[in-house]
């Protein structure tokens, strides 16, 4: 989808501006909340995107960094290939009524 997409959105934390000590790690849920945002404001306005995981795999941090010209402080989340479908897609059916658990697993 990334090739042919009109556009991408890199969702990104700053490192610089992330909590010190044991919050540094907050920056991953910030920029994951934004992101699954994105994603639905897109399928409200029926653009089809897709949240493709760049961190923590370091091929993918480092390969977007490049491309981009980011600084080191700059930690790309996703790559988010957006545009409008080129055919109709039907989401698969997961629910499976044995995942759920009450008051115990």
């Amino acid at each position: 989808m990334l090739k042919h997409a009109p556009l991408a959105i890199i969702p990104c934390g700053d490192l610089d501006k992330a909590l010190e000590g044991d919050g540094q790690a907050f920056w991953i849920q910030d920029v994951s909340a934004a992101t699954e945002n994105m994603l639905i404001a897109a399928n409200a306005l029926g653009v089809g995107a897709v949240w493709t995981a760049v961190y923590p795999d370091e091929s993918r941090i480092d390969a977007v960094r490049k491309v981009l010209g980011m600084p080191a402080s700059i930690m790309p989340l996703a790559v988010v290939p957006m545009g409008y479908p080129a055919g109709e897609h039907h989401p698969k059916d997961k629910w499976k009524p044995e995942n759920i658990h009450y008051n115990g697993w």
